[in-house]
């Protein structure tokens, strides 16, 4: 019913763009707030070079709205978009919290913990880490974004964390 009340018949469009590859993401580590790694510079100027082409061709103007984490990953690579535009940072689309668990690898967290890396494997949208958040609970955290974009009638560029 919720989405029914905003749909609206003007329609534009809605960037959703994944951070630039990080240096836990070459270590292959979760969690955390590292910088980004060559290659997600490398990123960052190919993003923004579609952006300067989506600006000439599509409706990106002043009254676009961006949003980013507070993690410097996707401040970085929402802040090489190089269109007028500021980002607003939002806690709320912070990967989920990995807990007792920031900073492992997978591979150290199965040999650590073999119980959670079970848990996990069975039920990856409900298993919780420890000291942390489960999938369902980041569900429900970015709930207020989806309602921000339902309601929008102007474009929306959305850095985040999520695969």
């Amino acid at each position: 019913m919720s989405l029914l009340m905003h749909i609206h018949n003007r329609p534009r469009p809605i960037y959703f763009t994944r951070h630039g590859e990080s240096m836990f993401n070459v270590e292959d580590k979760v969690g955390g707030n590292p910088d980004l790694s060559e290659r997600g510079y490398a990123y960052t100027i190919k993003l923004n070079q579609f952006f300067q082409e989506e600006m000439k061709q599509r409706n990106i103007n002043k009254n676009t709205k961006m949003f980013c984490s507070t993690l410097q990953r996707t401040i970085k690579t929402a802040g090489a978009i190089d269109v007028g535009l500021k980002a607003t940072r939002l806690k709320m689309l912070d990967e989920i919290h990995s807990g007792s668990f920031d900073g492992m690898t997978y591979s150290e967290i199965s040999k650590l913990y073999p119980n959670d890396a079970q848990e996990r494997a069975a039920d990856k949208l409900r298993y919780r880490y420890p000291n942390g958040e489960s999938y369902v609970d980041v569900i429900q955290r970015i709930e207020p974004v989806i309602f921000a974009i339902e309601k929008s009638k102007e474009p929306i560029i959305i850095v985040t964390l999520f695969k």
